[in-house]
């Protein structure tokens, strides 16, 4: 049985009415710069989170959205929002955001020898998960935040606290989708994989699929796929503009199009291939340490790898389908007009309904035919752009 793993960002959240306790302890709390001082410390605040608290001397400054350490002055103003919070009835909406010191190590946020954190990148990430939880749930104009980071010994944490000091609401329960977004934004905020990402897309699509494009008139070919390219190109649907991976009608033909992507890959590039797993299954890894294992949270990254191979196998099973178009044309030749362009910009008023007729007349197309084809065309234009 594999051993739990310990998540490296845990976000626990709760609220409280204005008559709740720890509304008022938290109001307190803001003057805890003096209650340090006097070597108190209001231990009540967040009350459901007791177990995190501790010594205030490993307490940052409050901080805010604007503000990285509240002056005296700024400390005043937010009580006095929060008062005024508290009389007109708001909801206190109370987060903790609770880090792994060994993943903020690795990440390079502290060093566990110095006892050293990088406090603005977790304000930094804290404002950002804030800005998202606000514009989910429509408080950008109507809500305030205080926060403060906590040095434990076991976790380093982050209290939040939100409030509206002219309230626009009576619920305090936010989406779970709010939840979610808060969390992801602290881990993308610390956990940058944007080249890491860069990467995968580029081995996946300039090294592969590209390459099969640019190399799509059969010489890749050999006794072994020759066959199956054939085998698919005779059980294509007759309407030729079906022949896109993701119509429903390739659904009969598409294990077999797979089939044919999976020979190549593996004969042609294994290597890429081999780099591309290697790679996906970092990506995977590094997320299940910061997100963790549990039911819900591995739903996050669990299916990441699947679906970029879901991606590569589509994109190179429409290389594969152009280049049997192409096949297609050369087994039957369609006769050419003589003029270059053939698809000009469409007329209007009376001379788009004579050239309905004329198309109608010669072709014996019916006006909703004729809007097919158009419609198709603009399909297949998009469709050449994407690749």
């Amino acid at each position: 049985m594999s051993e739990t793993v310990t998540p490296g960002v845990v976000l626990k959240t709760k609220f409280v009415t204005a008559n709740k306790k720890g509304f008022q302890d938290y109001v307190q709390y803001v003057d805890r710069e003096e209650a340090k001082g006097k070597g108190e410390a209001h231990r009540s605040m967040f009350s459901l989170y007791n177990h995190y608290m501790d010594d205030p001397d490993k307490t940052s400054a409050l901080f805010t959205q604007q503000s990285d350490h509240l002056s005296i002055e700024g400390k005043q103003g937010i009580k006095s929002l929060f008062e005024q919070a508290q009389k007109k009835n708001s909801i206190m909406w109370q987060d903790v955001i609770t880090f792994d010191n060994d993943w903020l190590q690795e990440r390079g946020v502290y060093d566990s020898k110095t006892h050293t954190l990088d406090e603005d990148a977790l304000k930094q990430v804290t404002r950002k998960s804030m800005q998202t939880m606000m514009k989910k749930e429509g408080l950008q104009e109507s809500a305030v935040w205080s926060a403060a980071i906590h040095y434990n010994t076991d976790n380093i944490h982050i209290h939040v606290a939100t409030v509206e000091p002219n309230p626009t609401r009576d619920r305090g329960k936010r989406k779970p989708k709010t939840l979610d977004a808060m969390k992801s934004e602290v881990v993308n905020g610390l956990l940058d994989r944007t080249q890491e990402r860069d990467q995968i897309n580029s081995l996946i699509r300039d090294h592969i699929v590209n390459e099969k494009r640019e190399n799509s008139n059969m010489k890749w070919s050999n006794r072994e796929m020759k066959p199956l390219f054939l085998e698919v190109y005779n059980h294509l649907p007759k309407d030729k503009r079906q022949w896109h991976y993701g119509y429903q009608t390739m659904n009969p033909i598409r294990p077999k199009i797979d089939e044919l992507t999976t020979k190549y890959l593996d004969k042609y590039h294994p290597k890429e291939m081999k780099q591309l797993h290697n790679k996906l299954d970092q990506e995977v890894n590094e997320l299940k340490q910061a997100y963790g294992d549990g039911p819900k949270d591995k739903k996050r990254y669990e299916h990441y790898k699947q679906n970029k191979l879901d991606d590569l196998y589509k994109r190179m099973g429409n290389a594969f389908l152009q280049e049997m178009k192409q096949y297609d044309y050369q087994q039957y030749p369609r006769q050419t007009s003589n003029t270059k362009h053939p698809y000009k910009s469409m007329p209007s008023g009376i001379q788009l309904q004579r050239s309905l007729r004329s198309i109608q007349r010669s072709m014996g197309q019916t006006y909703d035919q004729f809007i097919n084809d158009m419609d198709h065309q603009k399909l297949e234009r998009e469709i050449e752009k994407e690749r």
